[in-house]
């Protein structure tokens, strides 16, 4: 289909700009009457349609035209679409037989945006994917500071008793005359990044971090941690990293960076402050949580919160293995592992083969550690050298277009078409890495393709973890200067372990780098049972290929949660912040 498609725009000496123009027009004509038989014509027989917040204030992907009806079909007039235009200064191009377009438009209540793909079907463009999504809400523009502020009353008269700013940040961030509309439990990047949209909304934003100063959650983790994603698909919104900021950005640098931005973008964050308990009051439709913040109990009745305590973080509790009560060493989640100078001249064990647990083997060996890994399953494995440029130079580089650009294709693509498409890039890139993975399968490292062949995006996005990036620890398993384990440890004795197949090995240090539990069970104990079994698990992607739980309805109203990795989080701190908005302006009921 894709090589007779380019035969036919060749031949047609065609106008890509006004073939997309055309479309549009037509698109819009149906949609404002809700002409199904219309729009059918319009979209070829594999399509797909990813609509976000637009039609049901929720992320929604439709494949086919019969899921389109059945999803979107009553939905169609009543939301408004209205005045679609190709974006200005985006040219609309053509490769392989797709012709792809950028658009703006309106609904009744937001401005939107979207990207349209079409490919020749029975010698018409027809629309191959479709996204439309929500940019802001009409009349609710985030904040921006404008040079006609100064013409505001305070900077052209004297006011009495002024405050100085350090004063006026204090009582705004203690909340001494007013309650926060949103609570956010966690002051991580995804929680941090979820208070600065609310803030930009107008929606006054309280955030709670249990440790002692922002960023502790990263300073205190393993010894080399660093970012596994490039400093482009890292990015925070409002706030872009500095053009020397490094490739992969070291804790450190991390934790400082959250501390300075929380400072800079006047976020107001309690820290050593824990949510204890919150409870909901269905007539009032308010929360109140009772916080302990440096030992002194405190109330808050916000009318949302937004737990950011980390999909894929927390201080899990380590498996149950028999024998663990006589181990004389130390047994530690990484979570919660150092690692660093102190492991020199121990054995060290480490349980798992994803990303944490290959960077606390290669930091124990690094240290000075006899390093064993125990690997339970495969593992997908990548190198930095061709694996990072091949999933992030088109969008995510020096040379890709703007984060929010880069963003809004890659959100163009609904994941379960993104990761059907996937295998070819998946094989070409293992081809480039063949000589890394025929080392680890010699050294008896087993190796998987992903789900489906899909590679890392299918176990991110399915399971949350099973592959790594390489950053110099699969050659420390080639050269066999980390030991390799296959199976489990079965059991530990006085002075080691003992493993599935029955040999036993001496340990000092046992680190188990063996996943977290689901975040909905991680908040059981602030919101009880009777709510917390309302609620969605998170993460994994549902039927439609949307990831369940984050920034998406939780189950309960006025309930949210917010995670992922930077990139995640940086569009879907935006997508929360307007449901929530859309919850106090009347426009979104729950």
């Amino acid at each position: 289909m894709t090589e007779s498609a380019t035969t036919d725009f060749i031949a047609e000496d065609f106008d890509p700009a006004e073939i997309a123009t055309r479309w549009l027009g037509g698109f819009e004509k149906a949609l404002s009457t809700g002409d199904l038989v219309a729009l059918e014509q319009m979209f070829a027989t594999d399509c797909w349609w990813r609509d976000i917040l637009l039609m049901t204030w929720d992320l929604a992907t439709a494949r086919g035209f019969g899921q389109v009806r059945r999803k979107f079909g009553d939905r169609l007039a009543s939301t408004g679409f209205r005045d679609m235009t190709l974006t200005a200064g985006k040219p609309v191009e053509v490769a392989d037989g797709v012709l792809t377009a950028f658009f703006d438009f309106d609904t009744a209540i937001a401005h939107g945006r979207g990207v349209l793909r079409l490919m020749q079907q029975d010698g018409e463009w027809r629309a191959w994917t479709v996204l439309t999504m929500m940019r802001d809400l009409i009349g609710h523009p985030e904040r921006r500071t404008s040079v006609h502020d100064a013409a505001q009353e305070a900077h052209n008269q004297p006011v009495e008793r002024r405050e100085s700013w350090t004063e006026y940040r204090e009582r705004q961030r203690e909340f001494v005359d007013r309650e926060p509309v949103v609570v956010v439990i966690g002051a991580g990047h995804a929680g941090l990044t979820a208070a600065a949209r609310l803030e930009h909304l107008g929606l006054p934003t309280l955030v709670l971090e249990k440790t002692h100063r922002i960023g502790d959650v990263w300073r205190r983790r393993y010894h080399n941690l660093s970012l596994h994603d490039t400093k482009w698909y890292s990015q925070m919104p409002y706030l872009p990293y500095p053009d020397n900021w490094p490739v992969f950005a070291p804790k450190e640098l991390i934790a400082d960076w959250l501390e300075a931005y929380a400072w800079i973008l006047q976020l107001n964050v309690w820290t050593n402050s824990e949510a204890l308990r919150a409870t909901y009051d269905d007539e009032a439709e308010r929360w109140t949580v009772t916080v302990r913040r440096d030992g002194a109990l405190r109330e808050v009745h916000p009318k949302h919160i937004v737990f950011a305590t980390g999909a894929f973080a927390g201080s899990p509790q380590v498996p149950d293995v028999p024998g663990l009560a006589e181990f004389q060493g130390l047994v530690v989640h990484s979570s919660d592992h150092e690692g660093g100078a102190g492991l020199a001249g121990k054995k060290v064990v480490v349980v798992g083969s994803g990303a944490s647990a290959h960077d606390v083997a290669q930091d124990a060996y690094e240290m000075g550690a006899t390093v064993t890994m125990v690997q339970r399953g495969p593992t997908y494995v990548i190198s930095s050298q061709y694996g990072v440029p091949a999933l992030h130079e088109a969008l995510y580089s020096e040379s890709s277009p703007p984060v929010d650009e880069a963003d809004l294709i890659s959100l163009s693509f609904p994941w379960h078409l993104f990761l059907e498409i996937s295998p070819p890039t998946v094989k070409a890139v293992a081809e480039l890495d063949k000589e890394l993975l025929d080392g680890l399968r010699d050294a008896g490292f087993a190796l998987t393709d992903g789900i489906n062949g899909s590679g890392l995006f299918g176990l991110s996005l399915i399971r949350g973890g099973g592959y790594y990036i390489d950053k110099g620890c699969s050659r420390l398993i080639i050269d066999r200067k980390i030991g390799l384990k296959r199976g489990e440890v079965a059991r530990f004795t006085r002075t080691g372990v003992v493993y599935s197949d029955g040999s036993e090995a001496d340990a000092d240090v046992v680190v188990f780098a063996t996943g977290w539990p689901n975040m909905r069970d991680n908040i059981r104990p602030i919101v009880g049972d009777e709510i917390a079994d309302r609620l969605t698990t998170v993460w994994g992607l549902d039927e439609q290929g949307e990831i369940k739980g984050v920034f998406r309805p939780s189950g309960h109203p006025r309930l949210w949660f917010m995670g992922g990795g930077f990139q995640q989080s940086r569009y879907g701190s935006k997508l929360l912040a307007l449901q929530i908005k859309g919850v106090e302006e009347g426009l979104l009921k729950q």
